[in-house]
């Protein structure tokens, strides 16, 4: 451990004077955190416009009841779960562009060491934001009238682990994308073009045992869709727990990508 931080110490350094770095993040993080507590308002409207035009009445759906509230929570989060790889991205694409990691191996860091505080930097992000997204959810969950507190404390709540997972599978193969390609804005086009597009297809033309082993497919596979009134009332159920094999799936897609990337390093000239 404490050799890792001392390989991260020199990382930590670059970042803590980046201010765009700080920018994005604070943007990112306020857009979170205000969707979230927003959420509840959003749906209410939604139910009593429905309601006004439908003979068929749609009930509530309590988001920040405990302990639906984190999986409610944590699935919202997944859809901006694009911004922290444009993060990563663009801090691995400035040490091709800047020449900082051809600067770095000269001085004498490893090109395991360079890997090995992306990989440090990665699982920080992934750490924070769900640490934030459970923040958010513990908060909002407080805030409400007739809660049960015992159920805080509820298997749930590994879906904050979950969506820690999910940032770092979409993070990694953000970074070995950013490896690969080195320049941020053709990097950026065909991770939006894989992951918007083309895994989608994929995902459409394979059968369901086969596409569920798409890297993005089975990161967004992690939290699945919350179950509510609605749903029930129609007879439709989803999953209220993470699989296991996603889950494994994930935690393998991770290895490649480090190993690809690894790889590159070890091949290419800097």
């Amino acid at each position: 451990m404490k050799k890792i931080l001392l390989i991260f110490y020199p990382e930590w350094i670059k970042i803590v004077n980046y201010r765009t770095f700080w920018i994005l993040c604070g943007l990112y993080a306020a857009t979170l955190v205000l969707l979230l507590f927003s959420l509840q308002g959003i749906l209410d409207n939604i139910t009593v416009n429905v309601n006004n035009k439908s003979p068929l009445p749609i009930p509530s759906f309590p988001v920040y009841a405990f302990p639906g509230v984190w999986q409610n929570l944590t699935y919202i989060a997944g859809f901006l779960k694009m911004f922290p790889a444009f993060l990563v991205i663009i801090l691995i694409t400035n040490e091709f562009t800047f020449r900082t990691l051809k600067q770095q191996v000269i001085t004498g860091t490893s090109r395991l060491e360079f890997m090995t505080a992306k990989i440090t930097l990665i699982l920080a992000l992934s750490v924070a934001v769900a640490f934030l997204v459970a923040i958010t959810g513990l908060l909002a969950g407080l805030m409400q009238n007739s809660q049960d507190f015992k159920l805080i404390l509820s298997p749930k709540l590994l879906f904050i682990a979950a969506h820690a997972l999910e940032l770092m599978t979409y993070m990694m193969f953000a970074a070995f994308l950013a490896v690969l390609l080195k320049r941020a804005g053709i990097t950026v086009i065909v991770f939006l073009l894989y992951s918007i597009i083309l895994e989608r297809i994929l995902s459409f033309k394979l059968p369901d045992n086969i596409g569920r082993f798409l890297p993005l497919e089975a990161a967004g596979n992690l939290v699945p869709l919350p179950n509510s009134s609605l749903m029930k009332l129609f007879g439709v159920s989803f999953s209220e727990f993470t699989s296991w094999q996603d889950t494994a799936i994930c935690f393998g897609w991770i290895v490649v990508f480090i190993l690809a990337i690894y790889r590159i390093l070890l091949k290419r000239d800097l």
